[in-house]
């Protein structure tokens, strides 16, 4: 099979794969977690490798941060800002509090948005005219425009 053909294969054979499922869930009279511990098992390769480890990653947070912590620091995301941390100090303080919170940036142009409105503000008017809608190009345009205005200061 030629590149176009498999690709356009691809979906149709995940679409039956589905269809069946939910078929054998219906014979079997499943209840919602019996159908997520079957659908698990039937994942091969890099899939049930994808499908271990996001159970796990679950399991893990689950196990290391109460609901309590999950909230303090979606709040403490919700109202991140650059402040005087460095471009890069703040991109990874974002990063990792965005865990918590991936409601807020469930997509790029959000994430974006959300990096842009916590920037210093002499940053921010530097990008904002840019219309980045791309997290790390945001990030990556923002470092530059950090770095030349402290070359300018020195």
């Amino acid at each position: 099979m030629d590149g176009g053909l498999a690709a356009a294969v691809r979906p149709l054979r995940a679409e039956k794969w589905i269809i069946d499922l939910e078929r054998t869930y219906e014979i079997c009279g499943c209840i919602e977690d019996q159908k997520v511990l079957y659908a698990g098992y039937l994942f091969q390769g890099e899939a049930g490798t994808w499908w271990d480890m996001r159970r796990f990653k679950e399991e893990f947070d689950n196990i290391s941060f109460p609901d309590s912590v999950k909230q303090l620091k979606a709040q403490e995301f919700a109202s991140l800002i650059q402040g005087s941390s460095t471009v890069e100090q703040y991109a990874a303080k974002f990063m990792a509090l965005g865990w918590f919170a991936p409601y807020l940036i469930s997509t790029q142009r959000m994430q974006a948005h959300k990096f842009q409105a916590g920037l210093q503000p002499r940053i921010r008017s530097q990008v904002a005219c840019l219309k980045i809608e791309n997290y790390q190009e945001l990030v990556n345009v923002a470092a530059i425009a950090e770095a030349k205005q402290r070359g300018l200061a020195i």
